[in-house]
């Protein structure tokens, strides 16, 4: 699947509705319940596929998260839906963003995020026990 060509459209962009429907994802709308100014967003998860949709408070996507590992109550997504590279180990990915001259950010001390930046979008590598298990998608500023 295009994750990232999705990243910065509307809800109700047909490309964007077509996911939405092929993977029977309902949109959950999670407002500031608490009254502390924070964004409106809007969820669609798709646990036994292995990600989830956020959308910002204009309805546009910002974040994708893809489970590599199954957690949080997701099935590890199929690595043929995933159209980015996908780093078994930190030093893979860092390795790869310093070859292709590609800026990055990474945790300090442990070795258990690595974050690129391409443009107007990023791909943060989460690792738990040395293995990634979960790639995020963001538009900048997300």
């Amino acid at each position: 699947m295009k994750f990232e060509t999705l990243l910065g459209r509307q809800m109700k962009d047909d490309d964007v509705v077509e996911v939405l429907e092929i993977n029977d994802m309902q949109v959950v709308y999670d407002f500031d319940r608490t009254h502390e100014n924070l964004e409106d967003v809007y969820w669609a998860a798709a646990p036994s596929r292995g990600f989830q949709f956020r959308f910002d408070q204009d309805q546009k996507l910002d974040v994708v998260f893809i489970y590599i590992l199954a957690s949080e109550g997701f099935a590890p997504i199929a690595q043929d839906d995933v159209e980015v590279p996908v780093f078994e180990t930190f030093d893979q990915a860092k390795e790869a963003f310093v070859r292709t001259n590609i800026p990055f950010s990474e945790s300090p001390g442990e070795k258990w995020w690595v974050k690129g930046d391409f443009g107007a979008n990023t791909r943060h590598y989460q690792f738990r026990d040395g293995a990634l298990f979960r790639l995020t998608l963001s538009t900048k500023g997300a």
